[in-house]
């Protein structure tokens, strides 16, 4: 959030009676109908497929989990996701569906609730989802790029560890956050007001820590860790192809893991991009605040990065379905009743999964 005035919420809030009475509440309608379309039904659409795709995925992974590191951190990636979706779901959802039957000023209190504590937790979440991402791609790249050190980096252990890692450090990292702003009660409307606490009003905080920090730690580590494992995952397979002679299913099956890898990577580039635009739209539209309200400069743009880390946690399932033979084999096995995720055999664990495999001809581990 960008430094907001605490005068400028006195003012406010000494005059909240005449500020709404004097409001032409008609100005809100176009504002109201982009809310119920864009946050409300478009984005509880995205979070009502997310959820149950993410819930197909836990139950697929989730009782042979504790065989497979890749399962493990499967189900570790469908669990976060899902808090992301839930978290944006508390803020998006009712955003427009009681601003649009019930008028402009309903859930006013609820939506700076959200906005103030919730979308911080939903950050934290997010967070989470790129740091197991990362965790993904990383067990991709020791099996394609190390194999004969897959046994000993690609461990269910080293993932259940490496995730508690990720919760600890997403939290400590953007606690700060919640003690930013404070909600101060307008005595006339009974209405809440932002308000800026100290630190936010710091310049080394919001150059610091807001900025520099942020940005580097949500966007620029993960997307450069990203895109230089998945480029050498690529190369890796590229030169491993002309020199390895293997069966159809077999080359498919690692077809199928590439197309997968790069898929997750591109979205997660493309949906975090938003949220680093969001951050550069701060500083240029300053106070942030005042612009991404109704009739702002940014009043339709405020929502858009909600629905890309919406898009981020909600589209992994689809991925899996499309490009993944073996993943929709499993979909199709726990509707029929056959929800047998390991398989007999190495080969067959490479087709059924999208992540981790190995790419040495070696003997069955649990790191496969």
């Amino acid at each position: 959030m960008a430094t907001v005035s605490p005068q400028d919420y006195s003012t406010e809030s000494n005059n909240g009676v005449a500020i709404e009475k004097e409001l032409d509440l008609s100005l809100f309608d176009s504002c109201i109908l982009y809310y119920f379309i864009a946050g409300s039904c478009f984005g509880g659409f995205l979070i009502l497929i997310g959820l149950v795709g993410n819930g197909i995925t836990i139950a697929i992974m989730g009782k042979e989990r504790k065989k497979s590191a890749t399962i493990n951190c499967l189900f570790m990636l469908a669990i976060a996701d899902t808090l992301v979706l839930l978290t944006y779901g508390f803020i998006l959802v009712p955003l427009g569906i009681r601003k649009y039957f019930y008028g402009w000023w309903n859930g006013h209190n609820y939506n700076h609730v959200t906005i103030i504590y919730v979308v911080e937790a939903a950050r934290i979440f997010s967070q989470v989802s790129a740091f197991i991402t990362m965790l993904v791609t990383f067990q991709r790249y020791v099996s394609v790029c190390q194999p004969h050190r897959a046994k000993q980096l690609c461990s269910v252990r080293l993932v259940n560890q490496l995730t508690v890692v990720s919760y600890v450090v997403s939290i400590i990292f953007f606690l700060p956050n919640f003690f930013t702003y404070y909600l101060e009660m307008n005595n006339d409307t009974h209405r809440y007001l932002t308000v800026s606490k100290a630190l936010v009003l710091s310049k080394a905080f919001q150059i610091l820590y807001s900025s520099v920090a942020t940005v580097l730690v949500t966007y620029i580590i993960p997307i450069s860790t990203l895109s230089f494992m998945s480029i050498q995952i690529l190369r890796a397979m590229s030169a491993q192809s002309k020199v390895m002679q293997q069966s159809h299913e077999r080359s498919q099956a690692r077809k199928d893991l590439t197309l997968s890898s790069v898929a997750i990577v591109g979205l997660f580039i493309i949906c975090q991009s938003f949220n680093s635009a969001n951050r550069v739209l701060m500083w240029v539209y300053e106070p942030y605040a005042a612009n991404a309200r109704c009739g702002g400069p940014l009043q339709y743009f405020s929502i858009v990065p909600y629905l890309s880390m919406i898009m981020n946690s909600a589209a992994n399932f689809g991925i899996y379905i499309v490009l993944a033979k073996g993943f929709r084999k499993k979909v199709i096995r726990l509707f029929v009743g056959q929800n047998r995720v390991a398989p007999q055999d190495s080969t067959e664990m490479i087709g059924d999964t999208v992540a981790g495999p190995s790419m040495a001809p070696t003997k069955k581990t649990t790191s496969e």
